[in-house]
């Protein structure tokens, strides 16, 4: 469990306004998001997780970045709403660059609706399972049969559970009057509370190890109430000692300024690539680097628990943020985001809205849960699980050429399309174009390559590389010298523009002929005649 740690955090994502209110940038969900899909891009088990299911999936945000996972080829999104499945379900469907550019690996997508807390044959065989933000909106016999389902049943190679930290609600204005920041909340537990179901988890299902990790800092000088969030990793024992040993060295990076306060769990970190990140602002994937330092993976260690808890913070420039300035005046909009749980259009816009009788609230503040025993609708029980939507993702015919022709001819395509894009790799006092190599390497997506190999590549191609990496390209295309323009070019005589075109001369038999010239020269009365 050592080598499970997390890359990228976000050191300064929770700060004061100038109205003394919290807000965090990026918001606490893409953080949630993010940090789990590092956990699942860990280098030494990243090929391992073919089947992901993720329960308590609402608007199916997280699926566009659990789909660029290197090994995944069947994702389930499973919620008991089927309300907003429906309305949803079109967010998984394959995009037009899946038709024009399909995936080597093949892709299903199923959307279940379904109930964490029973078992289904569609469950078999998952490798991780996915659970965040959700337990705390379960009915305590329901979240009772959770584990029995989850890790007595699908037994998946890992699993991720997340959960708000009750002890950062005091920060907060705006809660509920039993001091919940959702109504829909059974419960809300402090990390000792948190700790305390997990490990009850693995007593009853030894084969599992936890590690817990927090999401959404504290601001400065509050570090000791936690994070806003925390997530529990349940590994199974047989799995992670199955894997290769990590061979690599990996440095200790130095510890970030503003998670002083949070102690040194001697982990270590390894350097990433450049990540595909969906920038929904102009609606495509863009390759985003790593900064050059990050911080190191924090602990602090857990109230009322003997583990770790590694603490996720570190700049935010790992995540395209949808909203730059999210002010927490609703938490019921911000907190949860309605990504965790949605129910429908409407619900929940205006928290101020809700009466709690004082009598009521007295003694939901007795309780550990929010009082919220309504029944539930009654569900036939063979009819727990159905299936919603199921997309195939279109795969690429396999590709029998070399893997030096391979990238030749996609280093050649972006070569190309770097040359026709504009005058940015333009040298005119040169008289020819001059692209970085390390650009059309950042751009070839089609498989691993080295800087040297690529080079190689294109040097036994004939292509020139001088200095500094450069690419030098002709201002015109040899190849091209069959086009419309070169045969237009090649014409010596003169154009008339106001000469018209000739007309289509059709070929025409001998009685054809002779029927038209007939006609001609006919009266509009010998034509009648013959008409008739």
């Amino acid at each position: 469990m050592e080598n499970v740690k997390v890359a990228p955090n976000f050191a300064n994502s929770c700060f004061y306004d100038e109205n003394n209110k919290i807000r965090f940038d990026p918001p606490v969900y893409e953080q949630r998001y993010w940090t789990i899909l590092h956990l699942l891009e860990l280098d030494y088990w990243k090929h391992s997780f073919k089947k992901i299911v993720e329960f308590g999936c609402a608007e199916m945000k997280f699926f566009r970045l659990l789909r660029t996972l290197p090994a995944v080829e069947k994702i389930l999104e499973v919620d008991i709403d089927e309300k907003i499945l429906r309305q949803s379900k079109n967010l998984v469907q394959p995009l037009l660059a899946d038709h024009l550019s399909p995936s080597v690996k093949p892709l299903t997508v199923e959307v279940w609706r379904g109930d964490i807390a029973e078992p289904h044959e569609c469950l078999t065989d998952t490798d991780a399972v996915i659970g965040i933000e959700i337990i705390e909106h379960l009915h305590q016999p329901v979240l009772d049969k959770v584990p029995e389902n989850v890790f007595g049943f699908i037994k998946p190679k890992v699993a991720f559970f997340s959960t708000p930290n009750a002890e950062y609600n005091v920060l907060f204005d705006g809660l509920l009057e039993n001091g919940f920041r959702h109504d829909d909340h059974k419960f809300e537990w402090t990390r000792a509370e948190f700790e305390e179901w997990a490990e009850s988890i693995c007593q009853q299902y030894p084969d599992y190890g936890v590690k817990y990790f927090g999401i959404g800092p504290a601001p400065v000088g509050s570090e000791t109430i936690g994070c806003v969030s925390q997530l529990a990793v349940f590994v199974r024992h047989d799995f992670i000692n199955s894997l290769p040993p990590v061979l690599t060295t990996r440095e200790q990076r130095p510890a970030d300024d503003n998670a002083s306060a949070a102690q040194d769990t001697g982990g270590m970190s390894s350097a990433r690539g450049p990540q595909l990140v969906y920038d929904q602002e102009i609606g495509e994937v863009v390759m985003v680097k790593p900064a050059q330092s990050e911080a190191t993976d924090g602990g602090e260690p857990a109230a009322g628990g003997s583990r770790a808890v590694e603490v996720c913070f570190s700049i935010g420039d790992d995540v395209m943020a949808e909203e730059r300035w999210r002010e927490y005046d609703d938490l019921n909009d911000d907190l949860d985001n309605d990504d965790d749980f949605d129910c429908g259009e409407g619900y929940g816009d205006d928290i101020d809205d809700i009466h709690i009788p004082v009598e009521e609230a007295r003694e939901q503040r007795t309780r550990n849960d929010s009082g919220n025993f309504e029944e539930e609708e009654a569900i036939e029980p063979d009819r727990v699980y159905w299936l919603i939507e199921s997309e195939v993702y279109p795969v690429a015919a396999p590709d029998d050429r070399p893997r030096e022709q391979r990238i030749r001819e996609a280093a050649e395509y972006q070569l190309r399309r770097m040359r026709n894009f504009g005058d940015d790799f333009l040298a005119p006092e040169q008289d020819r174009y001059l692209v970085p190599l390390e650009a059309v390497h950042n751009c070839m997506a089609m498989e691993v390559v080295s800087m040297e190999e690529l080079r190689q590549v294109l040097l036994r191609a004939d292509y020139s590389i001088e200095a500094e990496d450069m690419v030098c390209l002709p201002l015109e295309d040899e190849d091209d010298d069959d086009s419309d323009v070169d045969r237009i070019d090649d014409y010596e005589g003169e154009y008339d523009v106001g000469e018209p075109y000739a007309p289509w001369q059709e070929e025409e038999d001998d009685e054809a002929a002779k029927a038209r010239q007939a006609v001609v020269g006919m009266t509009l009365e010998d034509c009648d005649e013959t008409w008739d």
